[in-house]
């Protein structure tokens, strides 16, 4: 019997910190080494569907569509399971994402004002969504890496919900520190309020170079504030650089 699925999201409230690049890299690696990998866009900007090679104005199904059907017609969300999971050659498969998913988060907010959800219907929460659409998937996967985008609350909540574990990138300049505050208190509602098992992964310091003063001063400063006197969390470096490190074919897919 094969391990339970991990559920991973990486999320930060700032842009540039390597979010994409940290989820893309990852999935890649735990492919490479042998594990199912599936990666999910969860960011209307779709940049991970772009980094995997797709075209995010192309792609008929999408997470968008996952959430509207787990929300509206649950009946029918196998079957946009299965169009909406694309596959790589060699590589981790992919929920993608566009424009659209901005529309299927406007639907969780009105959700979230509805009258149900109010009166506090577990099982129709708007913030367990994702959870409720990736459960049939888990078993065909051992690592499920979420991708979160920047300003779209109730996505990024329902991917910490699902969530085992979360990972926060950190780019390494003088303000590495600023969003890492947002990033926990997040974290802790969630864990008070939809998932307890949540756990913080650790920090990463991405785009880190060894060498310089300012990168070594970064990591002690991050290190002294949010580092091992904090239990649950563990500070890392990633010696990489905002771009692919693993590169893959795409698959012809039929959907």
């Amino acid at each position: 019997m094969s391990e339970i699925c991990k559920l991973i999201s990486v999320t930060n409230q700032k842009g540039g910190v390597g979010k994409t690049t940290t989820a893309l890299n990852l999935g890649a690696a735990l492919a490479a080494s042998g594990k199912r990998v599936l990666l999910v866009d969860n960011d209307p900007q779709g940049n991970l569907t772009a980094a995997l090679g797709f075209t995010q104005a192309e792609q008929k199904y999408t997470l968008a569509n996952l959430l509207l059907a787990a929300i509206d017609y649950p009946e029918d969300l196998e079957l946009h399971l299965k169009r909406a999971v694309l596959h790589t050659e060699n590589g981790p498969d992919l929920i993608p994402a566009n424009r659209r998913l901005a529309d299927a988060a406007a639907r969780l907010q009105v959700m979230q004002l509805s009258q149900y959800n109010a009166v506090g219907d577990a099982e129709r929460s708007c913030e367990k969504v994702m959870d409720s659409l990736l459960a049939p998937l888990r078993t065909d996967y051992d690592y499920i890496i979420i991708d979160c985008g920047l300003k779209q609350e109730l996505l990024t909540v329902n991917a910490l919900a699902a969530s085992h574990y979360c990972i926060i990138p950190v780019q390494a300049h003088f303000l590495a520190s600023e969003g890492i505050p947002e990033v926990l208190e997040l974290v802790r509602s969630v864990q008070a309020k939809f998932n307890p098992n949540l756990k913080i992964a650790g920090i990463l310091l991405t785009m880190y170079q060894s060498r310089p003063q300012l990168c070594r001063s970064v990591r002690e400063s991050v290190g002294d504030i949010y580092g091992e006197h904090r239990p649950g969390i563990i500070l890392a470096a990633m010696l990489t650089f905002a771009g692919m490190v693993f590169l893959w074919k795409r698959r012809p897919t039929t959907q």
